[in-house]
């Protein structure tokens, strides 16, 4: 059922050109037609280096102009969006808007001149790849230029990382079938061929830094490694609904497999796992939310199989593990939503505890639009608990591969109300050529929605472990996701992108600063313990927009190390946060009421950008709402 090609590496990195996911495929017993793998475009693998999906060359080529994570304008390494270097990024120096200094790998100074050696190589790489481009384009035989030019970068290279990085490019060379010196046989390396070969040197040469790999996709969903350790000194468990591990190799910190198949094994739950929960331990692939566990449930059997009814099973038993989200990427291709989740959801066995767990459905990858609506079963609400997650790619553009939400629509009752289509109940994330653990001990990519899901997921593992309160409120942990989402596409939720993409950092932040219930800033007593009530004086929302718009008040609050403490209300429930107003404050924590609480140094800035916003502009992310709950 698995095909996979392996286009380069060594044992402990590879690069794959499909995305994998687990088949069910429809069993005697499941009512509804066959139900199959999520496979690919027109039920075949997904290539990221040839065709319309490939991000490597073409208008969504990554290593050279405007779209490149590389190099460019959208880059993880230069530029607004760079998670390397600059004011506001999270992996080295200056990791927040107070210009604090705290490094949470305690990395040596090594990785500071990380960010200079891709700066230099990526333009020099995308130089030569055009060059080499142009060659071929006019059928030319002489190949020096580009002869010389891979010795240059590998000079480069090599004076930069050492003699093992001379080893290692060979190695890949021959993997890759580029032999430098022979300049004529440089005619007939494609470009899908030196896209391959440069990624995987771009993983190679991470592996030699001792720190966890940064990949694009963080920057683009505004995730950071010193976000999580703010948010999140706890854990709480994900689920899993996939294929068996065959070794631990996933890097999360406690995986467990609780039930189903064991004979059914191959990376694509490992995968998933890693993007949901790796570790920040200097290993590879860096997950979402790094502190949780993840139980896995495996519903295929021998054959690759399984029914509705083990889907069903599995969700429960993960359930019974107190996991309150389930990560599930699998379905009928060509079908976004399906009606056989209908039946699943509102089993007797699951419909009692859809307000104590969040399920996130990848979309699947056959490049459809949804155009049928789902009869969901009599007598039943619409599902308030589910995420669908699509794919975009370096350039936040659907993926060519990942299917939409379209107009289509839950029926309830035979009738479509507005909030009921798919689109409410749908963002995007990241999902081309992602860095993940292999199940073998290394790392490769992998590609399509399977893949977008697990950052969705570690998003609201992240999100319960900061307010464990809303384990209980399913409904209201995905309306945070869904609200707090970058906008892309047409205006507001569309049927393309459905409320846009994920945004991490957003969903851990006040949905809209205008609806805040503040207290009036407090000083700092070296975090000796608060006690507050429903007494305490407040601020409205105008009256603290106006002192942030005083650059005097804003200098003295730092002086003097304020901070605030807030509250916004989300459907039934609500959520806290303690803002500090002083660099000094950056790192610390406050203890209100017998707990303790980590300085959200994170949201000082977006504070800032709403105190200037214009009259009506909410911050945080779109208009929050009031929830509802409906009946059965």
């Amino acid at each position: 059922m698995i095909r996979k090609w392996l286009l380069a590496g060594a044992a402990a990195l590879s690069l794959v050109a499909v995305e994998v996911g687990p088949a069910i495929a429809g069993k005697q017993q499941d009512q509804g037609g066959p139900i199959d793998q999520f496979y690919g475009v027109n039920g075949g693998p997904i290539d990221p280096f040839y065709g319309p999906i490939n991000p490597f060359y073409g208008g969504v080529y990554p290593f050279y102009g405007q779209v490149s994570p590389f190099w460019g304008t959208i880059t993880p390494f230069w530029g607004t969006v760079n998670p390397f270097y600059g004011s506001v990024q999270p992996f080295y120096g200056n990791i927040d808007q107070f210009w604090g200094t705290v490094n949470p790998f305690n990395a040596n100074e090594f990785l500071s001149q990380v960010y200079p050696y891709w700066n230099t190589v990526g333009p020099q790489w995308g130089a030569l790849n055009t060059l080499w481009n142009d060659l071929q384009a006019n059928g030319a035989t002489d190949y020096s230029q580009v002869q010389a030019g891979l010795n240059d970068f590998v000079n480069a290279t090599v004076a930069f990382w050492g003699a093992q990085a001379g080893q290692y490019v060979s190695q890949m060379y021959g993997k890759y079938g580029i032999d430098p010196n022979n300049p004529s046989s440089l005619a007939y390396v494609t470009p899908e061929t030196r896209s391959a070969f440069f990624m995987n040197l771009y993983d190679g040469m991470m592996n030699f830094t001792s720190i966890d790999h940064v990949d694009w996709w963080m920057a683009a969903v505004h995730w950071g490694p010193q976000l999580v350790q703010t948010q999140a000194p706890g854990t709480v468990p994900a689920g899993l609904l996939d294929a068996s591990i065959s070794r631990n190799y996933s890097d999360v910190k406690d995986l467990k497999f609780i039930g189903g198949f064991k004979g059914y094994v191959n990376d694509h739950g490992a995968a998933v796992a890693s993007l949901m929960a790796a570790m920040q331990d200097k290993i590879g692939v860096m997950g979402v939310a790094p502190n949780s566990s993840v139980r896995l449930y495996n519903p295929f059997d021998s054959t690759g199989t399984a029914g509705w009814a083990d889907v069903a099973k599995g969700i429960d038993a993960l359930y019974t593990q107190k996991t309150t989200v389930v990560n599930a990427s699998l379905g009928i291709p060509g079908w976004t939503l399906s009606s056989e989740w209908g039946t699943v959801l509102t089993s007797s066995t699951l419909n009692s505890k859809k307000h104590g767990f969040v399920l996130v459905k990848a979309a699947g990858n056959e490049a459809t639009a949804q155009t049928q609506n789902i009869a969901w079963p009599s007598g039943y609400s619409a599902p308030a608990n589910l995420i669908l997650a699509g794919s975009v790619g370096p350039t936040a553009q659907i993926s060519q591969f990942s299917n939409t939400p379209g107009e289509a629509c839950i029926l309830v009752s035979g009738i479509c109300q507005e909030q009921n289509k798919l689109k409410y109940r749908f963002v995007v994330a990241p999902g081309e050529l992602m860095l993940v653990e292999d199940n073998q001990g290394g790392t490769t990519r992998m590609t399509g929605t399977s893949f977008s899901a697990p950052l969705v997921t570690g998003t609201v593992a992240l999100l319960q472990t900061r307010w464990p309160w809303l384990q209980q409120y399913a409904d209201e942990s995905v309306q945070i996701v869904l609200q707090s989402a970058t906008d892309l596409g047409d205006p507001g939720v569309d049927p393309v992108y459905g409320w846009g993409m994920l945004n991490v950092e957003g969903a851990q932040s006040p949905l809209n600063f205008d609806n805040m219930i503040v207290f009036q800033p407090m000083k700092y007593n070296n975090g000796k313990d608060v006690k507050l009530d429903k007494n305490h004086p407040n601020w409205t929302a105008a009256q603290l927009k106006a002192a942030l718009k005083n650059s005097t008040q804003v200098t003295q609050w730092d002086q003097q190390q304020m901070y605030l403490i807030a509250y916004e209300n989300i459907g039934l429930t609500y959520r806290d946060f303690y803002i500090p107003l002083s660099s000094a404050l950056i790192g610390k924590t406050q203890s209100v009421n017998g707990a303790k609480h980590p300085f959200q140094s994170y949201i000082y800035q977006r504070l800032l950008t709403w105190a200037q916003s214009a009259p009506g502009r909410h911050g945080g992310g779109k208009p929050a709402q009031r929830g509802h709950r409906a009946a059965k």
